[in-house]
């Protein structure tokens, strides 16, 4: 395969104190199967050894971004995609992927001339064995959807992505800076609600099991006490978006959701227990997303 025959591709990854991580990913990358591809690290304004990580690596290119914010990094990466760039690939700081992950993506763009944007799977990776309660899904990502296939509902999330950048490019669409993470601040969205904007009904989304990612999750991520943090700014992050609709809905179904809550406690089942509680948590972060955003 001729590197003048292969579309441009970019490989996009936005990173924040997590150099081991980092540096995990870009050896695999370094490994990929393709003759004409770009790797850029957005180093969301770290102070642990990123910058050193990066300058190990031959024709990896490093690009700072102060302003703190998910968001801010992954515009800074739309903003450094030259104007040859045809497909931007995003991947997260704490993943691995496979030698034929471009390639992979590429194949699934060619199902239909309408593919904005294709998706694979997150296949998560434990530091340590995962307790009983903690839910399974939160970090992996259609590990049940198989196959190859063109939709028109968003089937992809941002830490394994490739878009087409003239669509892009043609409708001017950047990351919502009030979203994504920032700091301690554990808003999200901002990956889907661009997704969705891409496709604006014109669009579709194409997904493909066979380009999937390895996510590893550390302890830190699997305690009782990250999973209330993170459920109940998924309820902030509902509210931002989706606005007043969305805060009535979830206010009148608070009453319920605890009564559903409190009957769980009969069933002696602690997974069930577990999530009718996480479901409160995040009913309350929509109730209250109103004064968060205010005070933050």
């Amino acid at each position: 395969m001729k590197k003048t025959d292969c579309p441009k591709v970019v490989i996009g990854v936005c990173t924040y104190n997590r150099c081991k991580d980092l540096k995990r990913l870009l050896q695999s990358l370094i490994k990929l199967d393709y003759p004409n591809f770009e790797i850029i690290v957005v180093d969301n304004n770290s102070t642990d050894q990123t910058a050193q990580i990066v300058s190990g690596f031959e024709k990896v290119k490093y690009v700072f971004e102060a302003k703190q914010g998910l968001a801010y990094a992954r515009n800074c990466l739309l903003n450094n995609c030259g104007n040859d760039t045809e497909y931007l690939g995003m991947l997260d700081d704490d993943e691995t992927v496979d030698k034929d992950w471009i390639l992979r993506m590429l194949e699934c763009f060619q199902l239909d001339e309408r593919i904005a944007v294709v998706g694979g799977p997150y296949i998560p990776c434990f530091e340590v064995a995962p307790p009983a309660w903690m839910p399974y899904d939160f970090h992996a990502f259609n590990v049940n959807k198989s196959g190859i296939g063109v939709f028109n509902v968003r089937m992809v999330a941002g830490g394994n992505a490739m878009l087409r950048m003239d669509i892009v490019r043609k409708k001017k669409r950047f990351f919502d800076l009030s979203l994504g993470y920032n700091g301690k601040v554990l808003l999200s969205g901002e990956d889907n609600e661009f997704f969705v904007n891409i496709m604006g009904g014109q669009y579709l989304c194409g997904f493909t099991e066979y380009a999937p990612v390895k996510h590893y999750i550390t302890k830190e991520r699997m305690t009782f006490k990250w999973f209330v943090k993170r459920y109940f700014y998924e309820g902030v992050t509902q509210y931002h978006r989706f606005g007043t609709l969305e805060y009535l809905r979830n206010f009148l179904q608070l009453p319920l959701r605890i009564v559903r809550l409190l009957l769980a406690l009969f069933t002696f089942n602690k997974k069930k227990i577990i999530m009718r509680f996480f479901k409160v948590v995040m009913t309350f972060g929509t109730v209250l997303g109103p004064l968060i955003l205010a005070l933050s």
